[in-house]
């Protein structure tokens, strides 16, 4: 059911109060929530880029900073917008309360699409789509997810891997996290499952998709190349260390040689996506 909508009127003095009312009850809500998201980024091994989402979507919206004056200056203010700015006020402040990130971090894009069709209506909320979806990659999953997913991206990579290992000649075999070569046996550990780089290339993937390609068909088959163009990485990853350590011994495995295979790989995904954003154009 729409909301009715009034047209801005220069004389209505009570209008810029209600906006600031709605801008004030934003921060309110908004500034515990991502403290909290704060303390879960820190502690989590994949989730330390949710610290750059929220300057990319400031970055978005520097971009379409013209859309969003043009909103403005026209905008129509729901009779009742302000009440959407307390319901996702109170989602977020539960999910604080209840010391929730899914929760709070769920709440934030709500904050802000409340705010905006509360401040300029549905104008304003389509100029500002793109940066409010965004948020939603600031969002920590529920921590049953992150295990279900890094079990099941360890195995893959593993099985891959050794597959093709196997296939290439090399003596090599697998049980659990464990990868056994002649004289040595090495353990997968969960940096190598692929899911720090898949969590880290999605919101550059929908970045590239929404700038770079043409149509809904072809930024959908961009963002889904995340996951096939990690896990190739990994497996890249994993059966370049088991050949270095089968040459050189169990040193290769560890140290600084070990974790720029980490970064070369994230580097060699961010560049195929660039690649394949072009192919797609």
């Amino acid at each position: 059911m729409e909301q009715s909508l009034t047209p801005v009127r220069v004389e209505d003095r009570a209008l810029p109060l209600l906006r600031l009312a709605c801008v004030a009850m934003l921060a309110a809500a908004v500034i515990p929530g991502l403290r909290l998201l704060s303390f879960i980024w820190d502690s989590s091994e994949y989730l330390g880029y949710g610290y750059l989402v929220p300057s990319s979507s400031l970055a978005l919206c520097l971009a379409r900073r013209d859309g969003i004056r043009d909103a403005l200056a026209r905008a129509e203010v729901p009779r009742w917008g302000a009440l959407w700015v307390v319901g996702a006020a109170l989602v977020e402040s539960l999910g604080v309360l209840a010391d929730s990130g899914t929760v709070a971090g769920i709440g934030v894009p709500l904050l802000f699409a409340a705010t905006a069709h509360a401040l300029g209506g549905p104008a304003l909320l389509r100029a500002l789509r793109l940066p409010i979806v965004f948020l939603v990659f600031m969002i920590p999953p529920p921590g049953f997810l992150i295990d279900g997913a890094l079990l099941a991206l360890k195995a893959l990579v593993i099985q891959s891997s050794v597959a093709l290992l196997q296939w290439g000649g090399a003596a090599v075999a697998a049980e659990g996290s464990r990868v056994f070569v002649p004289g040595h046996e090495l353990f997968v550990a969960n940096a190598c499952s692929g899911l720090r780089s898949i969590v880290t290339l999605f919101p550059l993937a929908v970045v590239v998709a929404t700038f770079a390609a043409r149509g809904w068909p072809r930024r959908l088959a961009l963002v889904a190349s995340v996951v096939p163009l990690a896990i190739a990485g990994n497996v890249a990853r994993v059966i370049a260390t088991v050949l270095l350590v089968g040459r050189f011994g169990d040193a290769v495995a560890d140290g600084a040689l070990h974790d720029s295979f980490g970064f070369a790989t994230f580097g060699l995904g961010a560049v195929a996506l660039l690649v394949l954003a072009r192919v797609l154009r």
